[in-house]
């Protein structure tokens, strides 16, 4: 991150709805952008709140993850959401100001299937940045991480992990491809707790397990969608491609033996082996 980045960030104005918001500057980048709304969201919002998503990925893992145009953190109580909708408005509106949106939409109510936050819109129509809010209990799997731009709370490894493997074996199946593909790369990335990752799997209320093994049909459908799937990198270059095959070993090395609950207790990166 620049160093004219974080100066800018030193200093806070006043805005109209009261909120210390860092100052802006031209010509910043998209990850500066997302940057400046989880500082403004840490520094501003007093309610407890745990970051995960692709913005998280793309902190930690960097040159493999793939790039995105939101951030996504939970909150614990429908109450703290009013004053999150405020933060987000005064965000927005200081974004259209410096040109770099024209028009938002934001979420009125927040529910526990039904996430809050806002979209932000170019003059085209055409949404380049977004908040996702969602309600869930964030009393365990949370971790404290130090970026560049702040120290924040966010989901541990194995929650974030919990999260895609339920995502995968959903119903929903040819719209997980993306959940896939991270995945792969956080099992590539990071070594962790395969006691923990079977206990989030269950706080979460399980996931559909008979939809694994897929079907031949399921994987046929499956890889067609894979197959089309252009991701690009933090930086605006193409991700090197998966082999589709690959991946879905990789899934089913992990989420299969957390379906018969076996006496695992650690994966290992390097050897790509549960222990």
């Amino acid at each position: 991150m620049s160093t004219e980045f974080m100066d800018a960030f030193s200093s806070v104005e006043h805005s109209d709805e009261n909120f210390d918001l860092p100052p802006l500057r031209e010509g910043m980048s998209k990850m500066e952008l997302l940057d400046y709304m989880v500082l403004s969201v840490t520094r501003i919002l007093s309610v407890q709140k745990a970051f995960k998503g692709g913005y998280m990925l793309n902190k930690l893992i960097k040159a493999s993850s793939r790039q995105t145009s939101d951030i996504d953190f939970s909150i614990s109580s429908k109450e703290d959401y009013e004053e999150i909708k405020c933060v987000l408005k005064s965000i927005a509106e200081k974004f259209i100001c410096y040109g770099y949106i024209s028009s938002y939409r934001i979420k009125e109510t927040i529910e526990e299937r039904m996430s809050g936050g806002i979209d932000l819109y170019n003059d085209t129509g055409e949404k380049v940045l977004g908040v996702d809010v969602g309600l869930h209990d964030i009393g365990w799997g949370i971790t404290s991480y130090s970026f560049d731009v702040t120290t924040l709370d966010g989901f541990e490894i194995e929650r974030m992990l919990a999260d895609k493997l339920i995502a995968i074996t959903s119903r929903k199946r040819f719209r997980r491809t993306k959940d896939l593909y991270d995945f792969f790369i956080i099992t590539s990335s990071f070594d962790f707790s395969f006691d923990k990752l079977k206990e989030y799997v269950a706080l979460r209320g399980g996931a559909e397990w008979e939809n694994i093994p897929f079907t031949d049909v399921v994987i046929r459908e499956y890889e067609k969608a894979w197959n089309k799937l252009r991701l690009i990198d933090i930086d605006g270059n193409n991700l090197d491609p998966i082999d589709f095959s690959k991946a879905v070993m990789r899934f089913y090395v992990i989420a299969v033996p957390c379906k018969d609950n076996k006496p695992l207790h650690h994966w290992d990166r390097l050897t790509q082996r549960l222990e």
